[in-house]
C-alpha cells in the first residue's frame, strides 16, 4: 500500500510532535521536581535559621537547654492544621529538628532517634561548624543504608551562635515523601496543558496535511483527466507550489494542444478540401472542351457549389476553432428564453428552409424566464439544432419546439419527424466531422454542427443530448442551460 504525501507529511508530523512533547514533558517534570525541591529548600533556610536563634536565646552557663528547645518543637509538633494548599490539604506539621554541638554530637533530636550519635562528618553539620552552609540529602531514616528517592529527606543546617561563636548546629529535616503531592499534583498539570499542545499541534498538522493532499490531488485529478483526453480547466489552488506547478502544467497542456490541434486541423481540412478541389478541376478541365451554353451553365454552377462548400466548410471551422479555445464566456447577460426562441426562428437565413415544414412552440412555463448566456453562442447553439431538424424532417413535417423549466435548469428541446438516430452512430453524434446523410438528399453535412453546440453548452455549464423520440418518428434534441 502506498501512501499519499499528505499521510507521510502527518505521520512525520506526528512523530515529530510526540517526540517534542515527550522531551519536553520529560524534562519539564524533572525541572519541575528540581524546582520544588529548591523551594522547599529556601523555605527550610529560613525555619533553620529562626529556631538556631530561638535556641540561642536559650543557652546559659555554657549549656543549651534543651527542656526549653523540646517544649517550643513539641508544642510546634502538635498542632493540628487544616490548610489547604492548592489541591493538598495539610493537617500537621512534619518537619524534624535535631541540634547538635560544636563537636557535631546530637543533643536534641525531635524525634528521639538521633540523641548521643556523633554527626559531625555529615554534610550538613560540617559544613556549617565551619562557617559555610550546610546540607545534605539522606536517608530520611537513619537505618536505610541505600535509600530510593521515596525514602530520603532533606537536612538543612543553620549555626547556633553564642558569645559570636558557632556554639552548635540546628537541622531542619524534610522528608521528600511530604513532597511529593505537590510534584505529582505540578507533574498533572503539565501533562493535561501537555496533551493539549499535543492535540492543537496534531490538529494543525492534519489541517496541514489535508491541504497538501487536497492539491495533490486536485493535481493528480486535473492530469489524469488530461491524460484521457478530457476538456479540463486547470484547478485553483491555494499552496504557491502547487499554484505554479499547476500553471505550468496548463501552459504545458495548452502548448501541446495548440499543436495537435494545428496539425489536426491542416490534416482535416486537406481532406474535406481535397473532394471539391478535385471537383472544381475535372470541371474547369471539361470547360475547356466544346459544349453548349446549356452544358457551360451546369458545369459553373457545378464549380460555385463546390466553391460554397468549401466556403462553408472553412467558415465552420474557423468558428468551431475559435470556441473550442475559449475556458470562459463573454459578455455574460441575462437572455429572455422566449425572446431567444422566437428571433432564432426568425433569422432571415433560415425562413426559406422553414417554409415547406411547419414550426409548432410550446412553452410550458408560467413566467417569463431567462437565462445568463452570451447571447451570440445561445443563438447559434439553438439554431444549430434548429437547422439539424430541418435537414432531416420531410417537407411538410412539423418541428416542435418545447421550452420548460426544472428544478435547475431551463430545458429547450427541439422535435423532428425525421429518421431518428440511428443505433450505430449514438456514440458519435457529437465527434469532430462525423455526419449522416441526409434522408431527402443522401448528401453529408460538414460534421461541425453538433460539435459547436456540445462546446457552447460546456462553457454555459449546460448540457446537450439527442436521442430518440418514444413512441413516434422522429429525434428529440435538448439543450439544458442552469437556471
Amino acid at each position: 500500500m502506498r501512501l499519499s504525501i499528505g499521510l507521510k507529511l502527518f505521520i512525520a508530523y506526528f512523530v515529530i510532535s510526540s517526540g517534542i512533547v515527550w522531551v519536553v514533558t520529560d524534562k519539564m517534570s524533572n525541572r519541575l521536581t528540581k524546582g520544588i525541591d529548591e523551594a522547599a529548600e529556601e523555605v527550610m533556610i529560613d525555619a533553620s535559621n529562626l529556631l538556631a536563634q530561638m535556641v540561642s536565646n536559650n543557652i546559659k552557663y555554657d549549656q543549651i537547654n534543651t527542656n526549653k528547645v523540646h517544649t517550643l518543637i513539641s508544642g510546634y509538633l502538635d498542632r493540628e492544621l487544616d490548610a489547604d494548599i492548592y489541591s493538598v490539604t495539610k493537617k500537621n506539621p512534619n518537619l524534624q529538628v535535631y541540634i547538635t554541638n560544636k563537636k557535631g554530637i546530637v543533643i536534641y533530636d525531635s524525634t528521639g532517634k538521633r540523641e548521643g550519635k556523633d554527626y559531625s562528618q555529615w554534610n550538613d553539620v560540617y559544613d556549617t561548624l565551619k562557617g559555610k552552609y550546610g546540607k545534605r540529602s539522606s536517608a530520611f531514616d537513619p537505618a536505610v543504608k541505600e535509600p530510593t528517592s521515596d525514602q530520603k529527606a532533606m537536612y538543612v543546617a543553620a549555626p547556633i551562635y553564642h558569645d559570636n561563636q558557632i556554639f552548635g548546629v540546628l537541622t531542619t529535616v524534610k522528608s521528600t515523601i511530604d513532597l511529593k503531592p505537590f510534584v505529582l499534583e505540578q507533574k498533572k498539570q503539565v501533562n493535561k496543558y501537555a496533551i493539549y499542545l499535543f492535540l492543537i499541534s496534531l490538529l494543525f498538522g492534519a489541517g496541514a496535511s489535508f491541504a497538501v493532499s487536497r492539491g495533490t490531488n486536485k493535481l493528480i485529478k486535473y492530469t489524469t483527466a488530461l491524460s484521457k483526453g478530457e476538456n479540463v480547466v486547470a484547478p485553483k489552488i491555494r499552496q504557491v507550489e502547487f499554484a505554479e506547478l499547476s500553471k505550468a502544467i496548463e501552459k504545458l497542456r495548452v502548448d501541446l494542444e495548440g499543436r495537435e490541434y494545428v496539425e489536426e486541423y491542416i490534416n482535416t481540412m486537406a481532406h474535406e478540401l481535397r473532394t471539391p478541389i478535385t471537383g472544381i478541376k475535372a470541371t474547369a478541365e471539361n470547360l475547356l472542351m466544346p459544349m453548349d451554353d446549356e452544358q457551360r451553365k451546369r458545369f459553373i454552377n457545378n464549380i460555385l457549389e463546390s466553391n460554397n462548400k468549401m466556403d462553408l466548410l472553412v467558415n465552420r471551422l474557423l468558428n468551431l476553432s475559435r470556441i473550442e479555445r475559449r475556458d470562459v464566456l463573454d459578455n455574460v447577460e441575462k437572455v429572455d428564453v422566449k425572446t431567444l426562441i422566437e428571433e432564432v426562428v426568425a433569422a432571415p437565413s433560415r425562413i426559406g428552409n422553414i417554409t415547406s415544414r411547419s414550426i409548432k412552440i410550446e412553452y410550458d412555463i408560467d413566467r417569463d424566464l431567462s437565462i445568463k448566456a452570451e447571447k451570440l453562442l445561445a443563438e447559434q447553439a439553438i439554431g444549430n439544432i434548429l437547422d439539424n431538424a430541418i435537414d432531416f424532417t420531410p417537407k411538410g413535417s412539423t418541428i416542435g419546439i418545447k421550452a420548460s423549466e426544472s428544478n435547475t435548469h431551463i430545458i429547450i428541446q427541439i422535435l423532428d419527424q425525421g429518421i431518428g438516430v440511428p443505433e450505430h452512430t449514438k456514440k458519435q453524434l457529437f465527434r469532430r466531422f462525423f455526419s449522416s446523410p441526409r434522408p431527402d438528399t443522401g448528401k453529408r453535412g460538414n460534421g461541425l454542427g453538433l460539435r459547436f453546440v456540445k462546446k457552447i453548452m460546456s462553457l454555459h455549464n449546460g448540457e446537450v443530448s439527442l436521442k430518440n423520440r418514444f413512441m413516434e418518428d422522429g429525434a428529440v434534441a435538448s439543450l439544458k442551460f442552469p437556471l
